[in-house]
C-alpha cells in the first residue's frame, strides 16, 4: 500500500509535527508501561515477603503453643486485607485446615490453586523455607512457606510440618501503575502537540505563504502566462529566489516570442519536407529491390525498405544493430571489409556494381546484383545500396551451363565413339590376318614354327580383345543380357587399363574366386562399370607416394546369393563431407580436363538397372573401397541344336568370299581350303553378283563395309534375284557400331563373323550355314532337273 502525502506544505508540515507528537507519546507508553508494571510487581513481592515472614513466625509460635484457634483467627483476619486473594494453612498431607474461605477446607491445596505449579512449593515447605511464584498470566503472586505444627502431648519439638500459603493480587497494582503512566503520557503529548502547532504557525507565516506565491507564479509561467511574477520582498533566501525567478521569467518570455516565430517558420519548412518525405517513403517502400541507407562515415545501416526485410529476414530495428558484413557469406569477397571498401568507393564518387553472395537471418544463401552510390537524403549525405535477387537467374544460368557442358561431353563422346569405330575397323582387318595366319602356322608348321606362331597369335588376340572391348564400350544400343562371368569382365577391363596402371607404378592384386556363378547382365555395360572404377582408382593414386596398390576381389555371398566385386585402393580416400555426393551427375573433385563427373553416376545407374548396388566407403586405414553387388542369375542351359554342323573335312562345300581387302580374302581362303572346301573370291559386291550368276555356292561370306556395292546392298540384290540363296549368306565385319548396321543384321537373321576371327570360328560358322542351307533345300524337295542344274553349276 503506497502512502501519498498531501502536495501542499499547509498540510504536510502540521501532519509531520502531529505525527512526531504521536510517535513520541507511543514510544513513551511502550517503554514506561512495562517498566511501571515491573516496579509494581517488585513492590508487591517485597510486601508479600514481609507478610509471609510475619505470618510464618506467628503461626508457628501459636501452633507450637497448641493455640490452634488463635492461628485460625490469624488466617481469618487476612480475608479483610484487599491485597490478599487467598490465605490458607495446610497439614502435613497438604490438606487445607484453615483458609480465608470455608469452601476450601478439607481440600487439597493443589485443587484450590490449580493455576500454580506446586511441585517446587512442596519441596520448600518440607525444608521450612519460603518461596514465591507468579501465575502464567502475571495477575497473581503466591507466597508459600513451611511451618512446624503442634507436637503430641507435651513435646516441645514437633515432628509434623505444614504449609502456609498467601496469594496477592498483582492485577490491581499493575492497572494503577499503567494508568499513572498513561496519564503522564497524555499530559506530555498535549504539550508536544501545542508546541507543534506553534511551530506550524511560525513556519506558515514565514515560509509556507511565500513559497506558495512562488509556486503559483511558476505554475502560471509553465501554463503559458508569460506575465506571471512572484514579487516577493525580503533579503532572505526566498526573496533572492523570487527576484531570480522573475528575471528568468522575463527572459523566458522574450525567448518564447522568438521561438514562436522560429517554430512558425520551421512548421512551414517541415510541412514541405513532410510532403517530400512522404513521396520518398512511398517510392522507398514500394520498390521491388532491397534498398539500404548507410551512414557515409561508419557504414552503419540507418534504414531499409520492406523488401530488404522480406529478403533477409531481419526487422528494421534489427538491421540498425548489425554490421553489413553479416549479410554476406563471410567468405571473401563477401565480408565486412569488402562491404566497407565498396561503400568507400561510393563515398569517393564511384557507382560500383557487383554480385553479392548474401546470407539471410535463417541461413539461406542468395545471389544479389548490388549497386552502390552516394546520395543526399533530407539534406544529409548518405550511401544508398540497392540489391536485386538474382539467385534464380544464376541458378538458371548455371543449369544452362551444365546442360551445355553435358551436351558438349555427349557430342565429344559420340564423336569419339565414331572415331573409335573407324579405328577399330581399320585395326580389325590386319589383326584378322595376323590371327588367322598365326593359327594356320600353328596347325601346319614344325614345332619351332608353332611356338613362334603361338606367341604371335597370343599377342594378336590380346590386341583383338582390346579392340573388341573398345567397340563394346562405344556401342550405344539397348543392353542384351545373358550369362556373364564377372571374372572375365574384370580381366577385360584390366586389359584396357593395363597401360595406364602399369605406367603409374601401381601394383594390381587380383583375388578372384573360382566358384562364382554367372550373372544375368549385359557384359558391355558391366565392363564399362569396372573400367570406370579402375580408372578412378588409378587417377586417385597419381599424387600418392609409393607403394600404390589396387586390389580387385570377387566372391559369392552365399547368404544373399549375390556376386560381390570390390575395387579398393590405398589412395587418399573420399572425405566424409563429399562421400554422399560422389554418385551425383557432373560432381567431380578432379581438375579441369581430367574428368566430367558422369562416370560414377552412369555406373550407379547401370548397376541399379541390373538389380544391384554400388557403394563407396573410406576405411579407417585410408583409401577408397567401391563395392558392386549383383544378383546371381539363373541361366538356363542353351538347347542343343538338332542339326549338328559338319566337322571340317566331312563335306566339301563351294564357298564365295567377298571382301575388298586382299589379305582378308586370302586368309579366309586359306582357312577354308584347309578344311577341304572349294573357295572362290571376289573383291567387290558387283563381282560377287557376276560370279553367282555363273555358278552356285553353298555359302557366301561377305564383308559389310565395302566400296561400290557393300554387303547390305549385295544381300538385298541376292534376295531380289535369288531368294533361296539369301539364307546362304554369312556376314564378316569389323564394325557393328552403327545402329543401322545392327538393325540390318538383326533383321536379316544371318550369322555374323566379327573381326578379328579365329580359324575355328570361321570353319564352325561356315559348316553351320552350309548344314542349314542343305536342310532347307531338303525340306523344299526340289525337282530332279533343279538338282541336275545345281550339279551342272557346280
Amino acid at each position: 500500500m503506497n502512502l501519498r502525502f498531501p502536495a501542499t506544505l499547509k498540510l504536510t508540515v502540521p501532519l509531520i509535527l502531529l505525527g512526531f507528537a504521536a510517535t513520541l507519546s507511543t514510544v513513551n507508553l511502550l517503554y514506561h508501561v512495562p517498566q511501571a508494571e515491573r516496579e509494581a510487581e517488585d513492590d508487591s513481592r517485597k510486601r508479600l515477603a514481609q507478610e509471609m515472614s510475619r505470618l510464618q513466625s506467628t503461626l508457628e509460635y501459636l501452633l507450637l503453643k497448641g493455640d490452634a484457634a488463635a492461628a485460625q483467627h490469624e488466617i481469618a483476619v487476612l480475608a479483610h486485607n484487599h491485597d490478599v486473594v487467598l490465605a490458607a494453612l495446610t497439614d502435613e498431607n497438604s490438606t487445607v485446615v484453615t483458609a480465608t474461605r470455608r469452601a476450601w477446607l478439607g481440600r487439597k491445596i493443589t485443587d484450590v490453586l490449580p493455576q500454580f505449579d506446586l511441585t517446587r512449593a512442596g519441596a520448600t515447605i518440607h525444608e521450612r523455607r519460603a518461596g514465591m511464584s507468579v501465575d502464567s498470566n502475571g495477575n497473581e503472586m503466591l507466597g508459600h512457606a513451611g511451618i512446624l505444627l503442634g507436637g503430641d502431648g507435651d513435646a516441645l519439638r514437633s515432628s509434623k510440618t505444614g504449609g502456609v500459603f498467601l496469594m496477592y493480587d498483582l492485577k490491581r497494582y499493575k492497572a494503577e501503575a499503567r494508568a499513572q503512566v498513561v496519564q503522564q503520557s497524555l499530559y506530555w503529548s498535549g504539550w508536544v502537540t501545542a508546541l507543534a502547532l506553534a511551530m506550524w504557525l511560525v513556519f506558515h507565516f514565514l515560509l509556507t505563504r511565500r513559497t506558495a506565491r512562488l509556486v503559483h507564479a511558476a505554475e502560471e509561467l509553465a501554463a503559458g502566462n508569460l506575465a506571471a511574477r512572484s514579487d516577493l520582498k525580503g533579503t532572505d533566501e526566498l526573496g533572492r529566489l523570487s527576484r531570480a525567478f522573475d528575471a528568468m521569467a522575463r527572459k523566458v518570455a522574450e525567448t518564447q516570442m522568438r521561438l514562436r516565430r522560429d517554430i512558425a517558420e520551421r512548421e512551414r519548412v517541415q510541412h514541405a519536407l513532410a510532403n517530400s518525405e512522404a513521396s520518398y517513403r512511398a517510392i522507398f517502400d514500394a520498390a521491388e529491390d532491397a534498398i539500404f541507407v548507410h551512414d557515409i562515415e561508419t557504414g552503419a545501416i540507418l534504414d531499409v525498405n520492406p523488401k530488404a526485410c522480406a529478403v533477409f529476414g531481419y526487422t528494421r530495428e534489427e538491421f540498425r544493430g548489425i554490421d553489413v558484413g553479416v549479410l554476406g557469406t563471410g567468405v571473401p569477397p563477401y565480408t565486412q571489409q569488402e562491404a566497407r571498401a565498396l561503400m568507400a568507393r561510393a563515398a569517393a564518387g564511384e557507382n560500383p556494381c557487383i554480385e553479392w553472395h548474401g546470407r539471410s537471418k535463417s541461413g539461406e544463401l542468395h545471389w544479389h546484383d548490388v549497386s552502390v552510390k552516394r546520395v543526399t537524403i533530407g539534406g544529409q549525405e548518405r550511401i544508398l545500396a540497392m540489391a536485386r535477387d538474382i539467385t534464380e537467374k544464376k541458378r538458371a544460368a548455371d543449369e544452362l551451363s551444365r546442360q551445355r557442358e553435358a551436351l558438349y561431353q555427349r557430342e565429344k563422346l559420340a564423336a569419339l565413339g565414331s572415331l573409335l569405330a573407324g579405328v577399330a575397323h581399320e585395326l580389325n582387318n590386319p589383326l584378322s590376318v595376323v590371327v588367322a595366319r598365326a593359327v594356320l602356322l600353328e596347325e601346319k608348321g614344325d614345332p619351332a614354327t608353332r611356338t613362334a606362331a603361338l606367341k604371335i597369335r597370343t599377342a594378336a588376340e590380346r590386341c583383338a580383345r582390346i579392340v573388341r572391348t573398345f567397340l563394346a564400350m562405344a556401342r550405344q544400343q539397348p543392353p542384351e543380357r545373358g550369362a556373364v562371368a564377372m571374372n572375365d569382365v574384370v580381366s577385360a577391363a584390366l586389359d584396357i587399363a593395363s597401360y595406364a596402371v602399369r605406367t603409374s607404378n601401381i601394383e594390381v592384386k587380383l583375388d578372384l574366386a573360382r566358384d562364382i556363378p554367372p550373372v544375368l547382365a549385359d557384359a558391355d555395360q558391366l565392363h564399362q562399370v569396372l573400367l570406370n572404377l579402375i580408372i578412378n582408382a588409378q587417377q586417385s593414386l597419381q599424387e600418392q607416394s609409393l607403394p600404390r596398390r589396387i586390389r580387385i576381389a570377387s566372391r559369392l555371398d552365399a547368404r544373399s546369393g549375390a556376386v560381390v566385386v570390390t575395387v579398393a585402393d590405398n589412395g587418399p580416400g573420399i572425405p566424409a563431407h563429399i562421400r554422399a555426393r560422389v554418385f551425383e551427375p557432373y560432381f567431380t573433385t578432379k581438375p579441369q580436363g581430367i574428368g566430367t563427373g558422369v562416370g560414377l553416376a552412369v555406373s550407379l545407374g547401370i548397376v541399379e538397372a541390373h538389380g544391384g548396388t554400388l557403394t563407396a566407403e573410406s576405411p579407417p586405414g585410408g583409401g577408397a573401397v567401391f563395392t558392386m553387388t549383383l544378383p546371381a542369375g539363373a541361366i538356363e542351359p542353351a538347347c542343343p541344336d538338332s542339326a549338328q554342323p559338319s566337322r571340317p573335312g566331312d563335306v566339301g562345300c563351294t564357298i564365295l568370299i567377298v571382301d575388298d581387302e586382299a589379305e582378308i580374302r586370302d586368309a579366309l581362303a586359306d582357312i577354308l581350303k584347309g578344311a577341304r572346301h572349294c573357295v572362290v573370291t571376289a573383291k567387290s559386291g558387283r563381282e560377287a553378283l557376276e560370279r553367282m550368276a555363273a555358278a552356285h555356292f553353298d555359302v557366301i561370306l561377305t564383308d559389310i563395309r565395302m566400296p561400290d556395292l557393300d554387303g547390305r546392298a549385295l544381300f538385298e540384290a541376292i534376295e531380289r534375284r535369288w531368294p533361296g540363296r539369301a539364307g546362304r549368306v554369312v556376314f564378316v565385319t569389323g564394325d557393328t557400331l552403327a545402329s543401322s548396321l545392327r538393325e540390318f543384321v538383326t533383321a536379316s537373321g544371318r550369322p555374323v563373323i566379327e573381326k578379328p576371327f579365329m580359324p575355328s570360328d570361321v570353319r564352325r560358322v561356315v559348316a553351320e550355314a552350309a548344314s542349314g542351307a542343305a536342310a532347307r533345300d531338303a525340306a523344299r524337295s526340289p525337282p530332279v532337273d533343279t538338282i541336275e542344274t545345281r550339279m551342272t553349276e557346280r
